[in-house]
């Protein structure tokens, strides 16, 4: 099965390159391809001004929706008017890249777009092409108190399941389940009932039993892999698991980080990043702000190792400003460093992870060393 991720202009670009990422860390049949060039554009004339009169009327209209804590749309100051699109357009975009790129009709075209939609879903199959659909990438913040890539990357293999599991919306509407079971099909008219659906990341068997045959075994094992570790990503990112015990942090040959007790979580970093992460794992006792520059030629060297951009000249420069204290580099680095591990394990697991210490005081990781571990795989 093969699915092709698109996006719109105003889709914020890191957050289309975690949800790729996501369904891309579990290996498996589903080929995820994604095209960073393909923007998808609206016209003026494709938008609409929508009104929504109230909340109750803004979490009414919502399906599919995400409620992991209390909604935050009481914040939203109503009667709320925005640009709003229709179906048909949304999925006439997908038809068009679909003929541009000359993508087979059983490979899936979806689209990432912040536009709201006429009927203010979240994500929605072409009834009549099914293999394009479109997913709503805005709203999820007014429902979760974790990153809005999670449930886009859940929605991704909700459409691709119900394609194989339903025969057209109608199907869809008649068949989901209206109250929740913890299934990938429960309706959720109430937010509050997503919090099941996220929690189980499963199929019940009677869904199961809808799509049996209708996909390869592989295929199906493979998104259901993919749910089961969003669901644990999720859970980890809104420190519901903050009382796990701490996971062993596995650096591979290829330098790549990766808590494997928590789901073989990665850690994703720059390698300027990655360098001054290796440094202080190599220096339990700490270094202060002000003596990165006496470590100036270890961090080049790690750097080196794990970093092919750029000439030696242009990579000594990088270090150079890394290491100097008026620059900033170094302690911007150390706080997204931080924000990496926090958002992807919580804020209290990530305590032990990151480099921290005191204005003044030596900066250190606290993680005891025994759990770092150097593979060859």
């Amino acid at each position: 099965m093969k699915v092709h991720l698109i996006k719109s202009t105003e889709v914020d670009t890191t957050l289309f390159s975690k949800v790729v990422d996501f369904l891309m860390s579990i290996p498996g049949t589903i080929d995820f391809g994604y095209d960073k060039d393909a923007v998808i554009d609206f016209d003026e004339d494709e938008l609409y001004v929508k009104r929504i009169e109230d909340g109750e009327e803004f979490e009414r209209e919502i399906h599919s929706e995400c409620a992991m804590v209390e909604p935050k749309y009481s914040k939203i100051k109503f009667p709320l008017e925005r640009p709003t699109i229709k179906w048909e357009n949304l999925f006439k975009k997908c038809e068009q890249y679909r003929k541009i790129k000359n993508i087979a009709n059983n490979e899936f075209v979806l689209l990432l777009t912040d536009k709201p939609n006429k009927q203010n879903w979240f994500a929605a199959l072409d009834e009549n092409m099914p293999y394009n659909g479109f997913i709503h990438t805005d709203d999820w913040d007014y429902f979760i108190n974790c990153s809005p890539a999670f449930p886009i990357a859940y929605e991704v293999i909700s459409l691709m399941l119900q394609k194989h599991m339903f025969d057209g919306l109608y199907d869809v509407r008649i068949n989901v389940h209206q109250h929740p079971i913890g299934c990938i099909n429960d309706m959720c008219i109430q937010k509050k009932d997503i919090i099941l659906k996220l929690r189980t990341g499963d199929v019940c068997v009677d869904c199961i039993n809808k799509i049996e045959g209708k996909i390869s075994m592989p295929d199906l094992h493979h998104a259901l892999n993919i749910m089961s570790s969003l669901r644990e990503r999720m859970l980890f990112a809104q420190n519901l698991k903050r009382f796990s015990p701490l996971s062993k942090l596995i650096i591979n040959k290829k330098n790549r980080i990766f808590l494997a007790d928590y789901g073989n979580i990665e850690i994703k970093l720059r390698p300027l990043e990655k360098a001054l992460y290796f440094l202080f794992l190599k220096h339990p006792d700490g270094i202060f702000n002000s003596s990165l520059s006496e470590h100036r030629q270890e961090l080049y060297e790690i750097y080196c190792s794990i970093s092919t951009m750029g000439d030696l000249i242009e990579m000594k420069e990088r270090i150079d400003d890394m290491v100097n204290v008026l620059s900033g580099s170094g302690v911007q680095k150390i706080s997204r460093i931080k924000r990496v591990f926090e958002e992807s394990i919580g804020e209290d697991l990530a305590q032990q992870y990151f480099i921290k210490g005191e204005h003044a005081q030596k900066k250190k990781i606290e993680l005891d060393r025994s759990l770092v571990v150097f593979s060859n795989e």
